[in-house]
């Protein structure tokens, strides 16, 4: 795994470390199914704009490299920080071979990936689909696939929590020839896996 610790990451994430804590009343659990020395795939259902942060306050072995929408790098500012947080660009709805091509090659750097497989926040709390471009990248990878979710509510003392499980077991279509039967079975696995993670009569 390369490990990396930049100035900007590290800052921000420390202070927003002790905001979750207070404020959100921020717990984890099932962080011992993180990756031990080795980089992997982080997948989240997605709620709110401030999930990347939940998954950096809590994921802290390294730093995560988010794939984010296309739209918030127009801005040549907020282009320039995201970039410098390690995010790029994805344009949704549409097979980004670009994106998909950057993804794989930051895993093979040994960095770390984080993808909201959604695509868009939901307001249903159940994932029913994912994105195709996201079961391509997790077979290419060859890492761990880490399936995580998020529950409660961004607001003061919304008991915001973040579920991690094990990691997704892919071994055996990866050893199949990848076609689209293939690519729409490891899609439901994914789904199945995180909503497995859903806390009973979460909202």
């Amino acid at each position: 795994m390369n490990v990396e610790k930049t100035w900007l990451y590290r800052t921000l994430i420390t202070i927003v470390r002790g905001i979750y804590a207070v404020f959100f009343g921020a717990k984890a659990t099932g962080r011992e199914h993180f990756p031990t020395g080795q980089n992997c795939i982080l997948l989240s259902n997605h709620i709110h704009a401030f999930d990347p942060v939940t998954l950096a306050v809590f994921y802290k072995a390294n730093e995560i490299h988010f794939i984010a929408k296309e739209s918030i790098f127009r801005n040549r500012w907020l282009a320039k920080f995201f970039t410098q947080l390690h995010a790029f660009p994805v344009n949704r709805g549409e097979t980004d071979m670009r994106a998909m091509r950057q993804a794989v090659q930051v895993l093979r750097d040994g960095h770390v990936l984080g993808i909201f497989p959604e695509g868009h926040r939901q307001q249903d709390r159940t994932v029913k689909s994912i994105e195709t471009g996201v079961a391509v990248i997790a077979l290419r990878s060859g890492v761990p696939v880490i399936p995580m979710y998020i529950s409660g509510h961004y607001r003061p003392f919304g008991r915001l929590r973040l579920t991690v499980g094990p990691p997704i077991p892919l071994d055996d279509f990866r050893a199949e020839r990848v076609d689209a039967d293939v690519l729409e079975a490891v899609k439901e696995r994914i789904v199945a896996s995180l909503n497995a993670l859903k806390p009973e009569g979460a909202e």
